[in-house]
């Protein structure tokens, strides 16, 4: 199975529209905050890159905080900066069993050349350290109550 796609104008007008839809942006931390589609969004970085020699790595916790965030029949539009991303991460999410995945074609380069709104707005329940920190909680509890 693969991931819907759609255009950034596209994107916008269903996000303007199904207030279901989570657009879920996988770009880095930084890339995120510097700016981002202006919406239901959230950050949930694919993979990171290593500052000194810009090698990329996983980001293990990926599909951990998406579950946590999103149950498997939510919509989610997926995007980064050009799409490459996005589709890697879309067809991690459809392997996982999510149904309705939808992948943002130019992403947020195409959004912003398309001239729609976009926010640096990274508060909790937006940024990436938020929905990882709740997580992290969570697997805390359930090992602090393993161990009684």
């Amino acid at each position: 199975m693969n991931a819907k796609m759609m255009t950034a104008q596209e994107v916008h007008a269903l996000l303007r529209t199904d207030p279901a839809v989570v657009y879920i942006d996988v770009r880095t931390v930084a890339e995120f905050a510097a700016g981002h589609p202006r919406g239901r969004v959230v950050n949930v970085p694919f993979v990171f890159f290593y500052p000194a020699t810009k090698a990329v790595y996983p980001n293990t916790s990926f599909l951990q905080v998406v579950e946590d965030l999103c149950p498997k029949e939510t919509p989610l539009v997926v995007g980064c900066d050009t799409g490459e991303r996005a589709a890697q991460a879309a067809q991690r999410l459809l392997e996982a069993g999510y149904t309705n995945v939808t992948v943002m074609q130019d992403g947020f380069s195409g959004w912003r050349a398309s001239g729609l709104p976009v926010t640096t707005d990274n508060r909790d329940g937006i940024s990436y350290v938020s929905h990882l920190t709740r997580v992290k909680r969570k697997g805390k509890k359930k090992t602090a109550h393993a161990t009684e």
